[in-house]
């Protein structure tokens, strides 16, 4: 039997997330991202199980009556759930994998971040199996179709400070043995500035369906990622052929409340979960073209106030890990 990484539409079990601590890199914006994060975790909540993780009790404690799912105590460095998570294959039955996550090519501490994985099995998931895999491979850096072709980025995973890949094909070899993958579709251009992730796949390109990908358009000709934004696009239309391709809008440009620098929105950033399509927004003039761009799709829209969360330059999608059904 092949090795499947289902889609993000495939029925949910469970959504993870992880609430901000105390004295991790939220530093100002501390107290609105821990509403903004208790907001979108109760909408999730109406759809899909919600287990969050709370690496500080004490701090948790102030919202924790209005929230509205299950809670797991264990340490962690930072909220994006997404890329410290495990991820889920079936493999004959269901199987978490545990990959390295080192803080995005060790930029930042992540070593309880890095142990995650084996204490959402070990805690929530005991008798589901379980593959501790040595390399370095981040949830947010994979899009998968369920029907065996992964969507990702060069410089995400060929970057240095992972897995030191001589080449696309040592990073195709990973994936195919450890997520089944048959296909995959390398998209060499398209990173916001600020986005600490070497451009990960869920910042800029998504599979919305089996059949179509949704990505993010080109900012106007004077933005400095206009260009690189044409060439994603181009790359798109010719390696996604066999894909409906539908565009997104540009947020605009969003700057930092704290220190006045770029942050990187994306409406890419959205989560699928049982049939409905949470779309982060940004209180800006393009949230409502972004709503009706994606209306029509096959799933409910429902709009998550996600303007905090890219004060540290993830989103919606970031902060968030499915377990599918089994």
């Amino acid at each position: 039997m092949m090795r499947v990484f289902p889609a993000e539409w495939h029925p949910q079990q469970c959504v993870l997330f992880c609430f901000p601590r105390r004295g991790g890199d939220w530093g100002p914006v501390l107290d609105n991202a821990a509403e903004a994060l208790l907001t979108a975790a109760n909408l999730v909540q109406e759809v899909c199980p919600v287990r969050m993780i709370v690496p500080d009790t004490h701090f948790f404690a102030r919202y924790q009556e209005r929230f509205r799912g299950q809670v797991l105590e264990v340490p962690a460095d930072d909220s994006w759930v997404r890329d410290s998570g495990p991820i889920t294959v079936f493999d004959g039955g269901p199987l978490l994998l545990d990959f390295t996550f080192n803080g995005w090519g060790g930029k930042f501490d992540a070593r309880q971040d890095n142990a995650l994985p084996r204490a959402v099995h070990d805690q929530i998931y005991p008798t589901v199996g379980y593959q501790r895999i040595p390399e370095v491979l981040e949830g947010g850096s994979v899009e998968s179709d369920g029907r065996g072709t992964v969507l990702t980025t060069t410089r995400c995973l060929l970057s240095a400070g992972r897995n030191d890949f001589a080449g696309k094909v040592a990073a195709e070899n990973l994936l195919r043995s450890t997520l089944g993958t048959e296909r995959v579709i390398w998209l060499d251009h398209g990173e916001l500035i600020g986005d600490d992730t070497d451009a990960h796949i869920d910042t800029v390109a998504r599979f919305l369906r089996a059949d179509t990908i949704a990505y993010v358009g080109p900012p106007p000709p004077d933005d400095p990622q206009h260009e690189e934004f044409v060439k994603m696009r181009e790359e798109l239309r010719e390696k996604g052929r066999d894909y409906r391709l539908l565009e997104l809008p540009w947020t605009g440009t969003l700057y930092s409340e704290v220190d006045g620098h770029r942050l990187p929105a994306s409406y890419a950033n959205f989560l699928i979960s049982n049939g409905t399509l949470f779309l982060p927004t940004y209180g800006v003039p393009a949230d409502e073209l972004a709503l009706q761009t994606l209306g029509g799709q096959g799933y409910r829209i429902v709009p998550v106030p996600s303007r905090p969360f890219i004060e540290q330059h993830g989103g919606l999608h970031c902060l968030t890990m499915q377990i599918p059904h089994w």
